[in-house]
């Protein structure tokens, strides 16, 4: 079993280039008919990047069986999706402006489908992403955001769509009225108390420091999107037309290996907090309070086609997406059991 490094991203706080992961894809061995290359942004909260974990990988039954896995660790979604635009990715963790972009652009040769949504946002009982500044800060509401430097991991990428909804929602022009500064997520706080930038957006395994250090809460997505959006499916497990029409059996393979690791971290939660948190070198306290908890995500793997046809709409609304698309047309359950 072949995988990426990311612990020196991690331990140093950067980001390797889309280049150089493209270049450690290749070093892996390349694709092979049975060899599933399986790529991730967010270390644990997204899902699949558990499964590159050797002891969770114990638990797969038809890993080493009916496929081989690889995984590797991108600096942002759109990076994901120029990974399988160039076959060096058979599936991956993208967000919603990455995936609804990839589509109405044809990124993808073959296209592009969710085969599973992998979590949703904003749910009333759960995790919504959350914009924070330094606990004296001037800014305290989006009104407050005029002329503000925005720390983003990338543009064009789900989580700069929630920073493009509120800023609309209070009369800010998104392109004129800011500036967005691109870093990785790791560098965030430490950005803001350096005054790099004014005010950052978090994901739940990130916004855990923020919230503990008592960072001003800015808003939320909760905040951003209107009720009928609590929650919206926010990042899918997607998979190439390629990868499906060639190694369709492999996929249906890991897709059952994937719910049953599911089911596995529900069971054996505080089990997989510790070696989740040791594999990916992360403090365990930081991982076990947001991991399968109300600061987490709410997860539902079903594709709900209404509901990503909302999300789609709204994006095509704020003039994220070019053109409008049938969700029903690139997204399926039929790998779901």
């Amino acid at each position: 079993m072949l995988s990426s490094s990311r612990r020196r991203f991690l331990k140093a706080g950067t980001i390797a280039t889309a280049a150089g992961l493209t270049g450690l894809a290749g070093c892996l061995g390349g694709d092979s008919n049975n060899t599933l290359r399986f790529n991730y942004v967010v270390p644990i909260e997204n899902f699949g990047s558990l499964l590159d974990i050797p002891e969770i990988q114990d638990e797969m039954d038809s890993l080493g069986e009916t496929y081989e896995l690889e995984v590797s660790h991108d600096a942002s979604t759109p990076d994901t999706v120029n990974a399988m635009a160039a076959d060096q990715a058979d599936m991956g963790m993208v967000t919603i402006a990455s995936f609804g972009n990839a589509i109405v652009s044809d990124a993808v040769p073959g296209g592009i489908t969710a085969i599973a949504t992998d979590f949703w946002d904003a749910h009333p009982d759960h995790f919504a992403v959350p914009v924070y500044s330094l606990p004296d800060s001037d800014i305290t509401g989006p009104e407050d955001l005029e002329g503000a430097t925005l720390a983003v991991n990338a543009l064009g990428t789900g989580i700069h769509a929630v920073y493009q909804k509120m800023l609309t929602e209070v009369g800010l022009d998104p392109e004129e009225d800011v500036e967005f500064v691109e870093q990785s997520f790791p560098t965030f706080i430490s950005g803001l108390e350096d005054d790099i930038f004014d005010a950052a957006i978090f994901p739940a395994l990130f916004a855990v420091t923020a919230r503990n250090n008592d960072f001003t809460q800015v808003f939320t997505s909760r905040d951003a999107f209107g009720e009928e959006l609590h929650p919206y499916p926010f990042t899918f497990t997607a998979a190439s037309g390629t990868a499906l029409d060639e190694k369709e059996n492999e996929i249906q393979a890991w897709v059952e290996d994937f719910q049953g690791v599911f089911e596995y971290v529900q069971e054996n939660r505080d089990e997989v907090v510790s070696i989740a948190a040791e594999h990916f070198e992360l403090p365990e306290d930081q991982v076990d309070e947001f991991f399968m908890t109300e600061y987490g995500y709410y997860r539902d793997f079903e594709n709900d086609t209404d509901a990503i046809q909302g999300i789609m709409d709204e994006l095509y609304e704020l003039d994220i997406l070019e053109d409008q698309f049938d969700a029903e047309a690139h997204a399926t359950n039929e790998y779901l059991s």
